[in-house]
């Protein structure tokens, strides 16, 4: 699931998790549930393999602590997204206040390696009307996530306060 990491909250492959969120989005376009979607990537200094891979061992770990069981995580390359169903964008914020508390936090030392992390979140939400896409929605996420790392944002950035 997570490649050869060991731990207790196994990320979803992104084919699985691709037909969850087509799953999602259709159960929130008919019963007008709310669904959030996360998108977060990890830049890990100093930039090597070790360090890279000691920041996402860091990164589940802390969504091991802050997710729900219902919550679909899933990572592509130094990437990680977050179906969250039956979430409005405040509990979403919410989500992401977590997640920044958690990450946002001096150097780190993780299995012996040192290193300064650095995390860019972008979150779309969706009130769950029948205009609702899992493409629309992952864009969204994607470019909220991308505008964060372009300003090198701290806190996350919400597709809502960016159109």
């Amino acid at each position: 699931m997570a490649g050869n990491l060991t731990h207790e909250f196994e990320l979803y492959p992104p084919e699985t998790f691709r037909i969850l969120l087509e799953h999602e989005v259709n159960r929130s376009r008919r019963y007008r549930n709310p669904l959030t979607l996360i998108h977060f990537a990890i830049e890990a200094e100093p930039n090597e393999p070790t360090t890279q891979h000691s920041a996402e061992v860091f990164a589940i770990n802390v969504l091991n602590l802050q997710l729900r069981q219902t919550d679909i995580p899933c990572k592509r390359e130094d990437e990680f997204i977050i179906l969250i169903p039956s979430t409005d964008e405040e509990g979403g914020r919410m989500v992401c206040q977590r997640l920044e508390n958690m990450f946002n936090v001096q150097p780190q030392t993780y299995d012996r390696v040192s290193f300064k992390m650095s995390v860019f979140i972008g979150m779309a939400s969706s009130p769950g009307d029948s205009s609702l896409s899992s493409n629309k929605l992952r864009q969204q996420a994607s470019t909220a996530m991308q505008r964060a790392r372009a300003n090198r944002a701290s806190n996350t950035v919400l597709f809502s306060e960016i159109t």
